[in-house]
C-alpha cells in the first residue's frame, strides 16, 4: 500500500546537497552525468540541515531500454549488439594505433570521454533513472523524555507544617521542570489538607485537579502508609502515567514505612516496563529521638521527627534519588529541598525515543519511502531498518510508525532507544524518497 501525505513547510534552516541512494557509482561533477543532470541548491531558513538530490543518475547499471552505462562513455557497451561489438573493436584498435576513430552508428555513444548523454533515440530519462531515487534528508528534533511525578504526603496530625510547605512549593517545583522543556505530569496522593493553586492546580478544593498536568487523588495517608497507599491506589493514578514517561516518586513523611524497601521495589517495577527505571526521592527524618547526641545538639528538630526514615533512605540510595531532611540544624528548609528535587528531575530527563515526522520542504510524503539514520556524533551515519510495530521490535535496533495508516511520529524500538539515550550527542536524520530499509 502506498501511503502519502502532504505536509505544510516548516520554518527550517535548510542546505540542499546531492544525496544518492542508487546502487550504482554516481559522479557528481559540475559538467558531467551519465544519464541525467545533477543539480544542487541552497536555501536559508531557521532550524535544521536538509540535503537533497534531484534527477540523480544511475551509473553502471544498464536499463531495459539500453541506456548507456559508465563503460559506454569510455567507448564500450555493457550489452553490445553485433554492430556495437564491431564498433567497440574498431575503437580499441584505433586506441592501440593512436589513430582516433569515430562511429557513424547513432545507437552508440560518442568516444568523446566527456560523459555527455548519448544521442541514442531509444534511451529516455525515465529509463535512465529506473534504479535511482532522489532523497531529502531532515534532522529530526530531539525532545526530552516526559516526567511522571507522584507525590505521596503523610497526612498524620504531626505533619501540618510539612503539608503547608508542600502546598507552597508545588508550583515552583513544577514550573522549574516545565521551563526546562520537560512535559511533566504531577500526581498528588493526599487528603485535602493540601490544595494546589494555579497554574498547576485549580485552587478549588475539593477539585483542584487540572488534567493532564495535575491529578489530585483524595486519600488520607497514615504515618507508616505512604508506600502501601501508593501501590493500593494505582487504579486511581495510572491514567496520568505515560509509557515513555520517566517515573519519579516523592515521599514526604516524619515517620518510617511499614512496607519494606525490597517489597515496594519489586511491586512497583512489576507495574510494567516504564516503571523499571524509576527514582524515589524522600523528605524524611534522617535521625530521630533515639540519637541522643543529635537531639541534644538540635532540640528544635528532635520532637518533629517521629522516626528515622530508614526504608526511604534505602530506596533513595538504591534508585539514585534525592534524600532531603525533614528538619535539620534547627530549621525545615523545604524551598532548598524542592529546588534539589526539580534539578534532579531535569538532569534525569533523557532524549525521548520518538520524533515528530519532519516536513521535507512541503513535498508529498510516500510513507513507504522513508528511512532513518542514527548518528552518534563520531562515526558515519548508521541506517536503521523499519519494522511494522512495537511487537515486531524484539531485540532489533529498528524504528516504527506510531500509526501505520496515518503516521505522525517515528518511534525507536527499545534496543535502539537504549543506544540513543546512552549518548547525549545522539541525532536522528529522517530521509524521504527511497524505499524503506527492512531488517535482513
Amino acid at each position: 500500500m502506498t501511503l502519502t501525505r502532504s505536509l505544510s513547510p516548516l520554518v527550517l534552516g535548510l542546505a540542499l546537497v546531492p544525496l544518492a541512494c542508487a546502487d550504482g557509482d554516481s559522479r557528481e561533477t559540475a559538467d558531467n552525468s551519465a544519464s541525467g543532470q545533477v543539480t544542487s541548491a541552497t536555501a536559508t531558513m531557521t532550524g535544521v540541515t536538509v540535503t537533497a538530490s534531484a534527477g540523480e543518475a544511475s551509473m553502471g547499471e544498464p536499463t531495459d531500454g539500453g541506456s548507456v552505462s559508465d563503460s559506454d562513455s569510455q567507448g564500450t557497451s555493457n550489452g553490445p549488439s553485433a554492430d556495437d561489438t564491431s564498433d567497440a573493436e574498431t575503437g580499441i584498435a584505433s586506441a592501440e594505433t593512436g589513430t582516433p576513430e569515430t562511429t557513424s552508428d547513432p545507437s552508440t555513444s560518442s568516444t568523446d570521454p566527456t560523459n555527455e548523454t548519448t544521442n541514442n533515440p531509444e534511451t529516455t530519462d525515465s529509463e535512465s533513472d529506473t534504479d535511482s531515487c532522489a532523497e531529502v534528508k531532515v534532522e529530526a528534533e530531539n525532545i526530552k523524555q516526559p516526567a511522571d511525578i507522584i507525590f505521596v504526603i503523610d497526612n498524620s496530625g504531626s505533619m501540618d507544617f510539612e503539608e503547608s510547605q508542600v502546598q507552597k512549593n508545588m508550583n515552583d517545583f513544577s514550573n522549574q521542570i516545565i521551563a526546562s522543556g520537560i512535559d511533566a505530569h504531577v500526581v498528588l496522593l493526599s487528603n485535602y489538607n493540601i490544595c494546589i493553586e494555579p497554574p498547576l492546580g485549580t485552587g478549588l478544593c475539593p477539585g483542584d485537579t487540572k488534567l493532564p498536568q495535575f491529578l489530585h487523588v483524595d486519600v488520607s495517608i497514615g504515618s507508616n502508609d505512604p508506600l502501601a497507599k501508593l501501590i493500593e491506589k494505582k487504579p486511581d493514578w495510572e491514567a496520568s502515567m505515560r509509557p515513555d514517561g520517566f517515573k519519579h516518586v516523592v515521599i514526604v513523611s516524619d515517620d518510617d514505612s511499614d512496607m519494606a524497601a525490597g517489597t515496594f521495589n519489586d511491586m512497583f517495577k512489576a507495574f510494567g516496563p516504564s516503571y523499571t527505571n524509576y527514582k524515589l526521592h524522600a523528605v524524611v527524618g534522617l535521625w530521630d529521638y533515639e540519637d541522643v547526641g543529635k537531639c541534644f545538639a538540635d532540640p528544635f528538630c528532635c520532637p518533629l521527627i517521629a522516626a528515622e526514615g530508614e526504608v526511604y533512605k534505602d530506596l533513595t540510595g538504591a534508585t539514585g534519588g534525592v534524600l532531603g531532611a525533614l528538619c535539620d540544624g534547627g530549621k525545615q528548609d523545604f524551598d532548598a529541598v524542592f529546588d534539589a528535587l526539580s534539578m534532579q528531575v531535569v538532569q534525569d530527563a533523557k532524549i525521548a525515543c520518538e520524533w515528530v515526522i519532519p516536513d521535507p520542504m512541503g513535498m508529498d510524503i510516500d510513507f513507504n519511502k522513508v528511512n532513518v539514520d542514527y548518528l552518534d556524533g563520531m562515526n558515519p551515519a548508521l541506517p536503521v531498518p523499519k519494522v511494522d510495530d512495537m511487537a515486531a521490535c524484539m531485540d532489533l535496533q529498528a524504528w516504527y510508525y506510531d500509526d501505520p495508516m496515518n503516521p505522525t511520529k517515528i518511534f525507536a524500538c527499545p534496543a535502539l532507544c537504549t543506544k540513543i539515550q546512552g549518548n547525549p550527542n545522539a541525532q536522528v536524520d529522517v530521509k524521504f524518497g527511497c524505499e524503506s530499509i527492512l531488517p535482513q
